[in-house]
C-alpha cells in the first residue's frame, strides 16, 4: 500500500510557501499604495497601528510624511513622539536622542515632556560605547542626564538617571585607568603617573584609589631611575612626596612596607645623584638643556 503522507506534506508546504510570498507581496504593494497616496488620515491610523505593533520599519516613512502636513496642529507632538520611539526601537539613538529633545523642547509643558527629556538622555547612553573606544556620547549622555535631574529634581526616574550616569562615569574612570596601565606596560612611566593622577582627581570615589596611590609612587619612582642625573633630584622627589601623600592617607595599607621601600630608595638615590654631579662637577644646565 502506498503511504501518501510524505507527498501531501509537501504539498501542503508547497501552497503555504506559495501563500505566504503572495501575501507579502500583496501586503509590499498595499504598503506602497499607502506611502503614495494623499490620504494623510488613513497615513496616521496606519502609522499608529505599526507603531502599537512594533513595525517601526513600516511606521517610520509614514510618521516621516505627515510631519510636516502635522505641523503646528495638536497632532504635531504625537508624531514627533512616535517617530522618536521608531528610531529607537531601530536602535538609531542619535535621532531618537535628537527627537525626543524637540519635543522636550518644543512642548515643555506637556505630560510626555518629562518622559521625553529622560529618554533624550537614555538614546544617548545606549549610544555610548565600550571603554575602548572613543568617549564622545558617553560624556554627552552624562551631560544630558544631570540637566534631567536637573530639571526634574523630584522625578521618580532620577534614581534610575543616577544609575545611569554611575554606569557611565564607571566607563570613563574605567578608560582612564587602562591608558595608565598601557603607559606603565610601555615604561612611560611620567605619563602614567599623570594618568593615574588624573583618575584620582576625576573620580575620587574609585574603589582602586589605594592601589593606584602606590602605583604613582611607583611610577615616579621608575621615571627617575630612567633619569639623567641632573634630572633626578626633582623626579626623586616626585616620588618622595607621593609616598608621603600616600602613607597619611593609607597609614595601615598592606602595601605600606612597599610603598616605605621606594620611598627610603627614593631619598638614597636623590642623595647619590646629589653627590654624582658635585664630585665631578657636572654641568646640569648644559645637560638639562638637552633632556
Amino acid at each position: 500500500m502506498i503511504n501518501f503522507a510524505p507527498l501531501m506534506l509537501r504539498v501542503r508546504l508547497i501552497a503555504f510557501t506559495i501563500l505566504s510570498i503572495s501575501l507579502l507581496v500583496f501586503s509590499g504593494c498595499e504598503y506602497d499604495k499607502l506611502l503614495k497616496s494623499d490620504d494623510f488620515d488613513n497615513k496616521y491610523s496606519k502609522a499608529k497601528e505599526y507603531y502599537a505593533e512594533g513595525d517601526y520599519a513600516r511606521a517610520l516613512p509614514l510618521l516621516d510624511q505627515l510631519l510636516s502636513v502635522k505641523l503646528g496642529t495638536v497632532d504635531e507632538k504625537e508624531v514627533r513622539y512616535y517617530m522618536a520611539y521608531c528610531y529607537y526601537g531601530q536602535e538609531d539613538f542619535f535621532s531618537a536622542s535628537s527627537l525626543f529633545r524637540q519635543v522636550f523642547n518644543l512642548f515643555p509643558l506637556s505630560g510626555e515632556a518629562e518622559e521625553c527629556l529622560f529618554m533624550s538622555a537614555k538614546s544617548m547612553y545606549q549610544a555610548s560605547p565600550r571603554y575602548q573606544l572613543d568617549q564622545e556620547y558617553t560624556y554627552k549622555a552624562i551631560d544630558a542626564f544631570q540637566y534631567f535631574v536637573d530639571v526634574y529634581a523630584k522625578s521618580s526616574l532620577v534614581p534610575e538617571a543616577n544609575g545611569y550616569m554611575d554606569e557611565l562615569r564607571a566607563k570613563l574612570e574605567e578608560k582612564l585607568i587602562a591608558a595608565a596601565e598601557l603607559y606603565y606596560n610601555t615604561e612611560h612611566y611620567e605619563a602614567a603617573a599623570i594618568t593615574y593622577e588624573n583618575v584620582l582627581n576625576d573620580f575620587p570615589d574609585t574603589r582602586l584609589a589605594e592601589e593606584i596611590s602606590y602605583k604613582i609612587i611607583s611610577c615616579y619612582f621608575s621615571y627617575a631611575g630612567q633619569s639623567i642625573v641632573c634630572r633626578k633630584e626633582e623626579r626623586y622627589d616626585k616620588a618622595i612626596s607621593s609616598y608621603q601623600d600616600f602613607i597619611s592617607r593609607y597609614p595601615t595599607s598592606d602595601r605600606a612596607d612597599q610603598a616605605k621601600s621606594l620611598y627610603e630608595r627614593s631619598v638614597d638615590l636623590k642623595s647619590k645623584a646629589i653627590n654624582e654631579i658635585s664630585t665631578f662637577k657636572i654641568n646640569c644646565n648644559e645637560l638639562t638643556q638637552k633632556d
